[in-house]
């Protein structure tokens, strides 16, 4: 039985939980803002809400504290923390949170929001820790017909098991999916490549390029060898259908291809791990940014697919890549004699710095250069340039769908799959850094 089964009751809202002590922590080595009694409220799977009833430790300390927030908002540690002690002596943590204070009230009335709900389990030593995080998947999604079709191990007996394994960076990356309850379980041991307080994050991030969706894990366990976990209750994004059209795993073929599928995953995770730490990796981060575009306007939409394909073709062709044609020697006596015109200092200088970036490769010449390699297609290119010499500067796109702005929006997505899937391969196969350590910060 996994520890996270302990938090199955809390998987979906609404639940309430009763505390009979609560606090609101301030600053390491301060006293607490206030401690009392109240409830925690699983509103659903996208907010969590508190009340607590209390008096303030020390009321000057108090005062204080919660002006702090108000004076200076980009300083994230003047918020505070919600600990919370169950009927059964359990300790349970609300994350980070700015309360609400009914001071006309007696007691005190607190109130807000926070972003997790976690508590820790301690059970036997293990050889290994690892990572298991759980995914509400929506049953009237193409994500799920693709998770109970591919989520399977044939036995030698022929009977089929929902669970299957792949191997990423050398670590067994385990795959089971609950059809009934919409769950999906990735599990992992925490290894070099892939340690566990890096991995409860990294494991979901395929999944998001993958489906088009903000697939966030709902269940998280970190597991340490001596036995204790680590679990917390997250916030699960809503899907959305007006983003599955941006899915890298798409097409006639998503429901087949088993073997490419995990083959995908397996690369997009190594890249993952290769290039990021507790953010998401760029090109996770570009996803996300698009997902969220789709749900607003076709311009916004159009501006953030010719962004995104720019910043993954810099990531594949990096600004300081050399044209084959370089000629640096050339460059250098053509900037010497311009700058002997005894012209205006303004175009002089925009002069040089004009031939000093031509033997560098710009973005439109890497995607020409890689659709002869087969990564894109010229029309997929065009499309892009036709929308990011315009939107760029402000030219607003049309608002209704037609056959010829609705294929340019189509054409730019392919060509971001398509640069998604070489930036997958190459990271895989790059020799990059691996987090050089399994300690947990």
């Amino acid at each position: 039985m996994s520890a996270l089964d302990r938090l199955t009751p809390y998987l979906h809202g609404p639940v309430t939980i009763r505390f009979p002590r609560m606090s609101l922590l301030a600053r390491d080595n301060e006293p607490s803002l206030a401690e009392g009694e109240g409830e925690f409220e699983i509103v659903s799977e996208q907010e969590f809400r508190y009340k607590m009833t209390g008096r303030p430790v020390d009321l000057g300390h108090t005062l204080r504290a919660l002006n702090r927030p108000r004076n200076d908002r980009y300083d994230g540690l003047h918020r505070f923390r919600l600990v919370m002690t169950d009927a059964d002596g359990k300790d349970w943590a609300g994350a980070w949170t700015v309360p609400n204070v009914d001071f006309d009230r007696e007691p005190w009335v607190f109130s807000g929001t926070c972003e997790t709900l976690s508590t820790d389990v301690h059970g036997g030593p293990t050889e290994l820790g690892g990572a298991e995080v759980r995914f509400l998947i929506p049953e009237n999604y193409a994500a799920s017909i693709v998770l109970r079709r591919f989520v399977q191990t044939i036995k030698a007996n022929g009977d089929r098991s929902p669970n299957r394994t792949v191997e990423v960076l050398g670590t067994p990356v385990t795959f089971e999916f609950d059809d009934s309850a919409g769950v999906l379980t990735l599990s992992a041991p925490s290894t070099r490549a892939l340690p566990a307080h890096y991995a409860e994050n990294w494991l979901g991030e395929p999944l998001r390029i993958l489906f088009g969706q903000l697939t966030y894990p709902r269940l998280v366990q970190r597991r340490f060898s001596n036995g204790r976990s680590m679990l917390s209750v997250r916030k699960s994004p809503r899907w959305n259908v007006a983003s599955s059209w941006l899915a890298l795993w798409i097409g006639d073929h998503q429901f087949i291809h088993a073997e490419e599928f995990f083959n995908l995953y397996s690369e997009l995770l190594s890249l993952v791990a290769r290039g990021s730490n507790w953010e998401s990796h760029t090109v996770t981060g570009f996803y996300e940014e698009v997902i969220q575009a789709a749900r607003g306007s076709s311009w916004v939409c159009a501006l953030t697919l010719a962004s995104s394909i720019e910043g993954l073709t810099r990531l594949i062709v990096p600004a300081d890549t050399l044209r084959a044609d370089a000629n640096a020697t050339g460059l250098r006596l053509l900037s010497e004699h311009i700058a002997t015109w005894d012209g205006a200092v303004r175009l002089k200088d925009a002069a040089i710095g004009f031939v000093q970036r031509l033997d560098f490769v710009s973005v439109n010449r890497a995607l020409l250069d890689l659709t002869c390699s087969g990564v894109g297609t010229r029309t997929q290119v065009d499309s892009w340039k036709k929308v990011r010499n315009s939107v760029m500067h402000g030219e607003l796109v049309s608002p209704y769908s037609s056959e010829e702005d609705d294929q340019i929006l189509v054409d730019m997505a392919e060509l971001l799959r398509a640069l998604t899937r070489e930036a997958a391969r190459r990271g895989s196969a790059d020799s990059g850094p691996i987090c050089p350590s399994t300690s947990v910060p």
